[in-house]
């Protein structure tokens, strides 16, 4: 048999972090964070906690991949082509991503909303997040100032703040939620 090679290597590599992030998710945000161990996950994965650190150097380090790769995926649907000209139709596709994105990952949403707000969990995610959330802040209110709108950074604020909203009133009542009609009420706050 063949030595592997650098590429078998590295799919390798992503396929086992992928694993770990995704059991952590899960267990964070069934068990919460306090109470899930590297030993937990490790168990819960498959894998020995040893190989758990050749990943990740702590639990605080794979909380950060954890809720930064999701944060980064909240911002993938936020693609301006000319940020002279933000177009309305870019705005609305951030929103229907997005809108998608909870339905579909309802556990990490659930994570995030629960572990956000904690002191110690802010504390070690919030140069990270702050950079993130500029980034938004700034291609929003952008696009409310080209619109003409009074107070662009207010507008952009609250349709953020709209989203935390609706992302926590969806979660608690997934079953009843009119998230479409939500979604189209956002869009017309545009």
């Amino acid at each position: 048999m063949a030595p592997r090679t650098e590429e078998q290597f590295e799919e390798i590599r992503n396929i086992k972090v992928n694993l770990i992030v995704k059991t952590a998710m899960e267990l964070f945000a069934i068990n919460g964070y306090d109470s899930t161990s590297i030993s937990n996950i490790a168990s819960a994965a498959g894998i020995s906690k040893g190989l758990m650190y050749n990943y990740f150097s702590s639990k605080d380090e794979l909380l950060k991949k954890v809720m930064l790769s999701g944060m980064e995926n909240f911002m993938l649907f936020l693609e301006v082509k000319d940020v002279d000209s933000i177009k309305k139709e870019e705005i609305v596709a951030f929103i229907d991503g997005n809108f998608n994105l909870l339905q579909e990952n309802t556990e990490y949403y659930k994570l995030y909303f629960s572990l956000a707000f904690q002191p110690k969990v802010f504390a070690l995610l919030s140069t990270e997040f702050m950079v993130i959330f500029e980034q938004l802040i700034e291609k929003l209110v952008l696009y409310y100032t080209q619109k003409g709108a009074d107070k662009p950074y207010a507008k952009a604020r609250l349709l953020l703040a709209t989203f935390d909203g609706i992302g926590i009133h969806y979660l608690s009542d997934i079953e009843y939620f009119p998230l479409d009609d939500v979604r189209k009420l956002t869009i017309e706050m545009l």
